[in-house]
C-alpha cells in the first residue's frame, strides 16, 4: 500500500506569497506532500499569538485574513495538525543578524568566538515571536518543524550606502567571506536545533557582495517599488527544495 502524502503547513508572513506564486508558476512541485498555508501579511501577522495551546489570530479581523490565506477555513495551528511545519520568513531577518556581527569580524582583532555567536543567535531568536512559537511547536514532538528565515536584502534595488542603510552602518560587510557566513548560519542553526527546529539556510550561491541576495532573485517590480526584502518565486522554489531535502 503506498504511503500517504505528508501533511505540510507553510506558516509565515508576506514572504509566503512567493511560495504560492512558485507553485502557481510551476517552478515548484511538492510531490508527496499535502500543502496548506497559514499566516498573514503586514500588521495582521502581529496578531498571531500562542494562546490556549495553539497559534491563533487574536482578533476577528485577523481570523478572517488567516482563513482566507489558508483557503480551507483553518484559523488555528496546533501540535499534531500537520506532520511538518515550515516557518517561512516570519520576521527572523538575516539582514539584521548578519551585518553587525560580520562588520565586527572584519576588524583587526575582531574575532568572535563560537560562544559569542551562539549568544547573539539566542538573542535574535529570543526576540522573534515566530522563532519562539516554532520551538514551542517542535517541543511537543508530534510535528517536525523547520525554519527558513527572511532572506538577505536584494542587492541593486536600493542604494545600500545611503544614510541609514546597510553599507552606511556597516561598511565592511561587503567583504564578508563564506567562512564568516557559515559560522553565523551554524550559530543560528545550533540555537534553533536546541529547540528542536531545523534551520533552512539561504543557499550560498544566492549571496553576493558579502551579505546581500543576488539581484536575479528580486521580486517582480522591485526597482519601481524599492522592495529589497521580498524575493521571486524562483528564490522561494530554491528554499522549499532545500526544505524537502532536509525533510528526507
Amino acid at each position: 500500500m503506498p504511503s500517504r502524502n505528508k501533511l505540510l503547513c507553510v506558516f509565515g508572513d508576506s514572504h509566503i506569497g512567493s511560495v504560492r506564486k512558485a507553485l502557481d508558476a510551476g517552478v515548484l512541485k511538492l510531490p508527496g506532500f499535502q500543502l496548506e498555508f497559514f499566516g498573514a501579511a503586514g500588521e495582521t501577522f502581529r496578531k498571531l499569538h500562542l494562546v490556549d495551546d495553539a497559534i491563533r489570530p487574536t482578533t476577528d479581523a485577523a481570523a478572517e485574513v488567516v482563513a482566507h490565506i489558508n483557503g480551507k477555513g483553518r484559523v488555528t495551528l496546533a501540535p499534531g495538525d500537520f506532520d511538518m511545519v515550515l516557518f517561512y520568513g516570519c520576521r527572523l531577518r538575516l539582514s539584521e543578524f548578519f551585518p553587525p556581527l560580520i562588520h565586527h569580524m572584519q576588524r583587526d582583532n575582531g574575532y568572535l568566538s563560537d560562544a559569542v555567536l551562539r549568544a547573539a543567535a539566542a538573542r535574535v531568536t529570543g526576540d522573534c515571536r515566530a522563532a519562539r512559537m516554532a520551538k514551542w511547536l517542535a517541543g511537543d514532538g508530534r510535528t517536525r518543524v523547520f525554519f527558513a528565515p527572511s532572506p538577505l536584502l536584494t542587492w541593486g534595488v536600493l542604494d545600500m550606502a545611503a544614510e541609514g542603510r546597510t553599507l552606511a552602518q556597516y561598511p565592511r560587510v561587503d567583504a564578508a567571506t563564506r567562512d564568516q557566513r557559515d559560522r553565523l548560519f551554524a550559530a543560528l542553526s545550533d540555537d534553533l536545533a536546541e529547540g528542536g527546529v531545523a534551520l533552512i539556510r539561504q543557499p550560498e550561491h544566492t549571496i553576493v557582495e558579502g551579505v546581500f541576495t543576488d539581484a536575479k532573485y528580486a521580486i517582480e517590480g522591485a526597482d519601481e517599488s524599492g522592495d529589497a526584502a521580498h524575493k521571486s518565486p524562483e528564490f522561494a522554489a530554491l528554499m522549499v527544495d532545500a526544505f524537502v531535502k532536509a525533510a528526507k
